[in-house]
């Protein structure tokens, strides 16, 4: 049984028919694309697998459970966590605080302890501060540990936010267009963490990316929308000579 699946889903605002049937399984321990031009429906795909967006119909499935119309909370509490193409962390927060607010989704602490700051509260949030501390420095971020995160360069805001995004406990982790804004050393380095992440963390990943060599640099299998329905699905060599992946990208037909 996938980790992750999407059978048959549609998503419609009004008039626009935004996703259109698009069936889509994730094992564990993939590593998979989704890709696309411009208005192509991959963002919508991510928000309606983190309860953004209720599907209009089809399922969405996670480890056997109907997800699709759960809040984004409830969902991110199971187990699927995301990063955003436009970044959003809490500027005015320090770097460390940012990844406590997102380690602290599965504490029980309760009101009462947190108002009397019991000892359990205590014990929680030092878990919780050990938790957070640990992840910076796997992500190279621990001597930032107490700058604001507005002042941080963007490829460091870039790896906070996926700290953050970790600091959930995800099984599945959504990657929305994670190298947008880098330059060439920086999408290097993003490809490394990516699989380093994969294998330390045993996660499941689904990233949306226009820059093309990462893509096809880290993703072991690949699906591309077009106006918002599936044209193909396969490893990066399939994908790259797909004729009807090239027509959607360079907007011409090309023989077989």
């Amino acid at each position: 049984m996938p980790v992750l699946a999407l059978d048959k889903v549609s998503k419609r605002f009004g008039g626009l028919l935004a996703v259109n049937n698009v069936s889509l399984a994730l094992n564990e321990n993939d590593l998979a694309g989704l890709i696309g031009p411009n208005g192509a429906g991959k963002t919508t795909v991510f928000n309606l697998l983190t309860g953004v967006y209720a599907p209009t119909s089809g399922s969405i499935v996670f480890n056997g459970q109907q997800i699709g119309g759960k809040k984004p909370h409830e969902i991110a509490r199971l187990g699927v966590c995301r990063t955003f193409q436009n970044i959003r962390l809490f500027p005015d927060l320090s770097v460390l605080d940012n990844v406590r607010t997102a380690a602290s989704l599965h504490e029980q602490v309760g009101l009462w302890g947190t108002i009397m700051r019991t000892a359990r509260f205590a014990a929680a949030e030092a878990e919780v501060t050990e938790e957070a501390e640990r992840l910076l420095g796997l992500l190279d971020l621990q001597v930032l540990k107490d700058e604001e995160a507005k002042n941080l360069p963007y490829g460091a805001q870039r790896r906070l936010e996926i700290a953050r995004a970790l600091a959930t406990r995800p099984k599945v982790l959504l990657l929305d267009e994670p190298a947008a804004g880098m330059n060439p050393q920086e999408s290097a380095d993003l490809m490394r963490l990516i699989r380093r992440l994969k294998t330390e963390f045993g996660l499941t990943i689904l990233l949306i990316e226009h820059d093309m060599s990462v893509v096809m640099g880290v993703c072991e299998h690949i699906t591309v929308l077009n106006y918002g329905e599936p044209i193909a699905h396969g490893t990066p060599a399939q994908i790259r000579r797909d004729p009807k992946v090239i027509e959607a990208y360079l907007g011409e037909a090309v023989e077989a």
